[in-house]
């Protein structure tokens, strides 16, 4: 989306040299704090590759944890103020009690494992959303309900970034329906778009910034967030295989390339006429998004429109 600010920016080349440091000291001089959505998909095909290359993993939630609370730290180190991880849904209950019970035990690891300590101990605050008290009713799951409980009230006196885990937070209707009606029984009217995020949160969060979700380009589970002006992105590579490089070149498309000011069409000059003609005739058809499923995996790949890049996409923030 274009937007009428500009920030002055480096060149991409020295964006990528900075060191995660300075980076978040350009990150947090921007008016709006960084909020960022990120599922952690395709960890079952991550892990497959993993585990070739490292015949010692083999504890499949404490590698995945584990590589998860890497990442999170690598995000607050380049400025990010919360980061949204939408970990269950639905689906998962639909698996059965037995694979639940395995999937949502991996938060009975979160107090324990070394990486997420020091996480923790740094400041992060964690807080869970969603519907999972509603979800979890069976009682093989209070031991989870427990521990969730348990790292919110040891971690809300943190003074560092906020980190939401998201629990079943794909039907979130009900929920705020129901909070909105409890909030006008008590204050004699509706709550506002912030009131009720905060209510539904139990914290105040910003808008969303940017969504990076896996393979296919979709945003899901952070209700509430979604302003109109948050970015979205989808990496080929599971999540867990996100790397440093990606994210900074994420930040750097979400602060610098997208903030161009609103082209005046009369103002064009006939070059640049010509060149947004070329352009549009060459992506004519073109669509970003599609994709095919694959004869042997079975799972759905993308297929790339054949338009070549623009000649300048790593200009000087693209203006």
């Amino acid at each position: 989306m274009n937007t009428e600010t500009s920030y002055s920016s480096p060149s991409i080349s020295e964006w990528m040299d900075w060191p995660p440091e300075r980076v978040a000291e350009a990150v947090k001089g921007f008016p709006s704090p960084l909020v960022v959505g990120w599922p952690y998909n395709g960890t079952r095909r991550w892990y497959l590759s993993r585990k070739r290359r490292d015949s010692g993993a083999s504890d499949y939630l404490t590698v995945l944890i584990r590589r998860q609370a890497e990442l999170h730290r690598m995000m607050f180190d380049h400025g990010a103020s919360v980061v949204l991880t939408p970990e269950f849904g639905s689906v998962t209950l639909r698996r059965g009690v037995e694979y639940t019970r395995y999937a949502m035990s991996g938060l009975l690891k979160l107090a324990e494992d070394p990486v997420c300590r020091e996480l923790f101990d740094s400041g992060v605050r964690l807080r869970f959303y969603g519907e999972y008290r509603e979800a979890l009713v069976d009682p093989v799951f209070r031991p989870m309900l427990e521990a969730c409980a348990e790292l919110e009230e040891e971690t809300a006196s943190g003074d560092g970034p906020l980190l939401l885990l998201g629990l079943f937070a794909d039907a979130p209707w009900e929920k705020i329906a129901r909070l909105s009606v409890e909030f006008a029984a008590t204050h004699g009217r509706p709550p506002d778009r912030r009131e009720l995020i905060e209510g539904y949160y139990g914290a105040a969060v910003p808008d969303l910034s940017f969504y990076i979700g896996h393979t296919q380009p979709e945003m899901f589970d952070v209700p509430l967030l979604a302003g109109g002006e948050e970015h979205l992105y989808a990496t080929l590579n599971p999540s867990p295989d996100l790397s440093e490089r990606q994210f900074r070149e994420i930040l750097y498309d979400h602060l610098f390339s997208r903030r161009v000011p609103l082209v005046d069409y009369e103002a064009l000059p006939p070059e640049a006429q010509g060149e947004l003609i070329e352009y549009n005739e060459r992506c004519s058809g073109a669509t970003v998004g599609l994709g095919r499923v694959h004869p042997v995996t079975r799972m759905w790949r993308p297929v790339f429109p054949d338009v070549p890049a623009p000649p300048q996409a790593y200009g000087r923030g693209g203006r």
